[in-house]
């Protein structure tokens, strides 16, 4: 089928864009002027109220040392309030608290309790711990924050995000009733023209479509008012987080960075993947793009369609009482194995499933702990887990790119080569190009698989999301896939990471401690 051409309007949505970010960029430069503005007045006329700063910021450090957060953040705040007391402390107060207000963190707890209050509790956790009681820690952990274990689910893996399309294209030709998406990028390109002509159609066809992507990963994606469009064809969409209106606060850095598809309740999609054409490896500047993803059909698809629904009322502020009607998954009868979607968020701090789960990994696998992630940005507790884990003799293996998006990613990822491998893990980087998923496989009876990075970004400020996986056929086919990616990745030895350049080694060690704050 072909379709006119469109007109090429990429320099006014990129103008439209910068301009936008121009506007955002004042904003934030404003407030860094008017804090300088006001430490300057202080220190030159304000004595005593210098002091008095001085005093508020040592409280201010206080604070930070007793918070339940990541060490690394509280580490990276203290350094900037220690060397600039007042403008450090007025910062600090601006952007640093990652902390809701009262009356949003209300907000979010409503929109999340909606959500779990439709999800089955607790009904297959009993049989679970009776067959299982090794890997009953992790299941029980999750289900602590409200997201069920269910049977009756069947898995297909992805290796590559070209596989992983070319199957959610087929399923969205067959949809009858509803098409939920949501993406974290959603740029123009070959591949969602591809999806977008899709979901047109199936919008005229009457099949109910919504879409939810984030404002800041798309930008010079997509112009500025992409959802008009998208309304005007019929498709229900909306944006997460509109950047101009956090400018003032650290809000801006809550993202929306889950993928999920959920097509007609009974098929569901999440991955690392995100709507873009370097996820098909057209035009990717980093070479060969590595990307994940999985497809459930069945029991498990329900909680997919609520966790898209929560994020869904905190775009739109509006709240869908009753969305039952989308929760309509039925079992798979011959489908085996244990499946536990689950989400991230940073409201719920310090309390993160994500988070949680590979803590747990790392203290609870007995032989084997491979991981892969594009970002090895790990805290001194994380890292210690990694580290003692591989001691006590099990087998830990970290893959990471050989080509990063960012060059000053790469360096905080090979600063943090070092004490890894000297305990006994085992680095690997994936020199055909990037490798952007998101994967952790434990003694083959689990793994996870979803949006989750190794970095304090995914870990502590984006809204994640991910599916625990146990006993199920599609464990073989992820454990088959990372031995694929270390046949062509290479292993790093310890010689090889402490001889690198001096001025390397120094720029790791400044980026890593600053890293919570990038």
């Amino acid at each position: 089928m072909t379709h006119p051409k469109k007109p090429d309007n990429g320099p006014v949505h990129a103008y439209a864009t910068y301009v936008r970010i121009g506007i955002i960029g004042l904003g934030v430069l404003l407030q860094l002027g008017l804090l300088a503005v006001i430490t300057y007045f202080l220190e030159a006329y304000g004595a005593v109220l210098y002091l008095l700063m001085d005093v508020a910021g040592l409280v201010a450090v206080f604070c930070l040392v007793n918070r339940h957060d990541s060490s690394a953040y509280r580490i990276a705040w203290i350094i900037v309030i220690l060397v600039a007391p007042v403008f450090g402390l007025l910062l600090y107060l601006a952007w640093g608290r990652v902390d809701f207000n009262r009356r949003e963190r209300g907000r979010l707890r409503k929109a999340f309790d909606r959500g779990f209050d439709r999800l089955p509790q607790g009904e297959d956790l009993e049989a679970f711990h009776r067959t299982h009681p090794e890997q009953a820690p992790y299941a029980q952990g999750l289900a602590r924050s409200r997201f069920p274990l269910y049977t009756g689910t069947a898995a297909r893996y992805f290796p590559l995000g070209e596989a992983y399309f070319d199957s959610l294209a087929d399923d969205l030709e067959k949809a009858e009733r509803f098409i939920l998406m949501e993406y974290f990028i959603v740029a123009e390109g070959e591949l969602w023209s591809r999806l977008h002509d899709i979901l047109r159609r199936k919008a005229a066809q009457g099949v109910e479509v919504r879409l939810l992507y984030d404002d800041v990963g798309c930008f010079f994606k997509i112009p500025d008012d992409y959802y008009k469009t998208l309304r005007d064809e019929g498709i229900q969409a909306a944006v997460f987080g509109p950047a101009h209106r956090f400018v003032s606060s650290f809000y801006l850095n809550y993202r929306n960075h889950q993928k999920i598809v959920v097509i007609d309740g009974q098929v569901g999609y999440t991955g690392g993947v995100n709507a873009a054409d370097e996820y098909i490896n057209v035009n990717s500047r980093l070479g060969h793009w590595k990307d994940v993803g999985i497809r459930l059909e069945g029991s498990a698809v329900r909680s997919l369609s609520v966790i898209f629904f929560q994020m869904w009322e905190l775009a739109t502020h509006r709240v869908d009482e009753e969305y039952t009607g989308y929760l309509t998954a039925q079992p798979v009868g011959e489908a085996s194995g244990w499946f536990q979607p689950y989400a991230d968020e940073p409201a719920n701090n310090p309390v993160n499933p994500a988070l949680d789960l590979i803590r747990q990994a790392a203290g609870g696998a007995r032989r084997r702990l491979w991981m892969t992630s594009p970002y090895l940005i790990l805290d001194q507790e994380l890292l210690s887990d990694f580290c003692l884990a591989a001691k006590g003799g099990v087998d830990v293996r970290i893959m990471t790119p050989a080509v990063p998006d960012h060059w000053y990613v790469g360096l905080v990822n090979r600063h943090n080569y070092r004490m890894l491998a000297e305990a006994g893990v085992k680095i690997y980087e994936y020199t055909p190009g990037f490798l952007h998923a998101k994967l952790m496989l434990v003694d083959d009876r689990c793994g996870t698989i979803g949006s989750v990075n190794l970095d304090f970004r995914s870990l502590y400020l984006h809204y994640e999301n991910g599916v625990w996986i146990c006993d199920a056929p599609v464990l073989d086919d992820i454990r088959r896939d990372m031995e694929a990616v270390m046949a062509v990745s290479h292993q790093m030895t310890p010689e090889e990471i402490a001889s690198r350049p001096w001025w390397q080694k120094i720029l790791g060690a400044l980026f890593n401690l600053f890293s919570p704050l990038m």
